[in-house]
């Protein structure tokens, strides 16, 4: 079994970097923040897409098919629940090709009426977020930065936001969007005894402690991440779980 990954802080060190994500501690109020950069919501590819699909059928369109497939999914979807339930009550003959069929064609219609709605509502989202209500136009209003996820860990609570930056093109409007996410976290209580407790840096023994909770991430797979220090040197650490992501 592969160990956790071990992210280093030396003594007088508070921040760290490991496969694009910054660590970073604040001993002095026992927080901690892990910080990553994400690409942006919308590709070069999709933006242009929308803006063409915009051009030919209108903004309003767009919107309209959107919820005409999202209506033709939920429909396809009950029709099959029927389907698989109420042919119980009919007779068991000939009939039993055409309720196969019919099962057949609605999943397949589902599958269709899945991929329409999710590309008609992507295009829609983005005609939605490029709309400046500055100036009032649409495509006009972009991201400027990269998006930041930024994940903080305090004594008492564990919280996960989405950081968005945007500005309008035509008029320079900007406006910074921080979104709280959602997510599923809980403690577990740290280890008093360790069996490795020789400090890597200064060399002393009996001078690593789990110095705060662990913080638990999912309560199915339990990505931990758990929290060292030096009571000598000042040396930290920080320990994922081996399949530990923070988006």
């Amino acid at each position: 079994m592969a160990k956790d990954k071990r992210i280093r802080f030396p003594s007088g060190s508070y921040q760290a970097f490991c496969e694009g994500i910054r660590y970073k501690i604040d001993p002095e109020n026992d927080i901690v923040e892990m910080t990553q950069k994400l690409n942006p919501r919308y590709s070069p590819e999709s933006r242009e897409e929308a803006v063409n699909l915009a051009n030919k059928h209108g903004v309003e369109k767009i919107q309209k098919r959107a919820r005409l497939f999202s209506k033709l999914l939920l429909l396809s979807i009950l029709l099959f629940l029927f389907l698989m339930f109420f042919p119980a009550n009919f007779s068991a003959n000939s009939k039993n090709f055409f309720i196969s069929a019919g099962r057949f064609l609605t999943i397949v219609s589902e599958i269709i009426f899945l991929y329409m709605f999710g590309y008609y509502r992507a295009m829609m989202n983005y005609c939605t977020d490029s709309y400046c209500e500055k100036c009032g136009k649409h495509f006009v209003f972009e991201e400027f930065q990269a998006p930041l996820v930024k994940e903080e860990s305090k004594i008492d609570v564990y919280t996960k936001t989405l950081t968005q930056y945007w500005h309008c093109r035509n008029c320079g409007h900007e406006a910074i969007k921080i979104e709280l996410q959602s997510i599923d976290h809980h403690h577990e209580k740290r280890q008093g005894n360790l069996k490795e407790d020789t400090c890597e840096e200064c060399g002393e023994e009996h001078a690593i402690e789990e110095y705060r909770n662990i913080d638990v991430l999912n309560y199915v797979l339990k990505k931990k991440i758990r929290y060292f220090k030096c009571r000598n040197c000042g040396y930290h650490e920080i320990r994922l779980s081996k399949w530990f992501r923070i988006v």
